[in-house]
């Protein structure tokens, strides 16, 4: 997939172009309804499927404190993207320059001159009803449609998906996974709630007790609460069930760590890890984290874990 960050550049690319955009948060059902529709028309006209998002959440820039926490970081939204399909992605960086041009300015720096001399053949732009662009977020997918009669592109706005009724949002998958309700979540991503990011060194202590665990330590803004989960991991395409502990390791208060840190031992698995690139997939939430009176205890309580959890997916497959 290839990453653009400068519309120039985006403008020299050969055509036909259709472009979804939005912000892809979570990159979840609905966003995939956009993403989808799309690529299919990209293969109707026999053309490239791109995205033109942000490095950045808007609200970051223009009000840091009322920028709401996020589903995935820049790298995993860009891995998400990926894995949908498409070609590639117009990342623009939004800085307060960004945010001040007027709608008018916005288009014409996509597009360049007007359809017919130095376009960027960008036939088609498919968004959501709520897409908004340009300062003060004036612009619109009704006002974007009629840039696009000047500069030979459509408008298409694709119908938002529903969960339960309810349209599906960022903001209620963020709600569902901070309030532990995994199954909603998963409903409107698509897939379980996970953890994308590289193994760091550990203290050894899982090692010690007889069940080794690959650790990360999860830099985006959500996670469900504290406590041991049911887990499905994947290791350079392989899965692998497991049990993770999300949390703050209380049994070993001389060596609490500054934020949460996700240990998960893979059921089955024993190699090494470390350094390596691995997602863990929230199934179903076992028990509490807390503190054991001795690492004998906790040992016994991590093998009743991996039994329940081993139940679990036999009940799943």
């Amino acid at each position: 997939m290839q990453i653009l960050a400068q519309p120039a550049h985006f403008r020299k690319l050969p055509g036909p172009i259709v472009l979804a955009a939005g912000f892809f948060d979570g990159v979840h059902e609905g966003h995939r309804q956009v993403l989808a529709s799309a690529m299919e028309r990209a293969r109707e006209v026999g053309g490239q499927a791109w995205v033109m998002t942000f490095d950045r959440h808007p609200m970051a820039v223009l009000a840091p404190s009322k920028c709401p926490p996020l589903l995935s970081t820049l790298e995993e939204r860009l891995y998400r993207l990926e894995r949908c399909g498409v070609d590639g992605v117009l990342l623009l960086p939004f800085t307060k320059r960004l945010a001040m041009q007027e709608p008018a300015a916005f288009v014409r720096g996509l597009c360049g001159r007007p359809a017919g001399r130095e376009a960027a053949k960008l036939v088609e732009i498919r968004c959501g009803a709520n897409w908004r662009f340009g300062r003060l977020a004036s612009g619109t997918p009704e006002s974007l449609a009629q840039y696009g009669r000047h500069y030979g592109f459509r408008v298409v706005v694709v119908p938002y998906a529903d969960y339960h009724g309810v349209e599906i949002s960022s903001t209620r998958i963020r709600i569902a996974v901070r309030e532990g309700r995994l199954d909603d979540a998963a409903a409107m991503l698509g897939r379980p709630f996970s953890v994308r990011e590289r193994v760091v060194r550990g203290r050894g202590v899982g090692r010690s007790l007889g069940f080794a665990t690959a650790n990360l330590r999860p830099q985006a803004d959500v996670l469900p609460p504290n406590g041991v989960y049911a887990v499905r991991v994947l290791v350079e395409g392989v899965s692998y069930a497991g049990v993770a502990n999300l949390g703050v390791r209380p049994t070993f208060a001389d060596s609490v760590p500054d934020r949460v840190v996700l240990e998960t031992h893979l059921i089955g698995y024993s190699g090494d890890l470390y350094d390596d690139w691995i997602e863990v997939c929230f199934v179903g939430r076992l028990r509490d984290e807390h503190a054991f009176a001795s690492p004998d205890a906790l040992r016994q309580q991590i093998a009743c874990d991996i039994r329940q959890s081993e139940r679990l997916f036999e009940t799943h497959t």
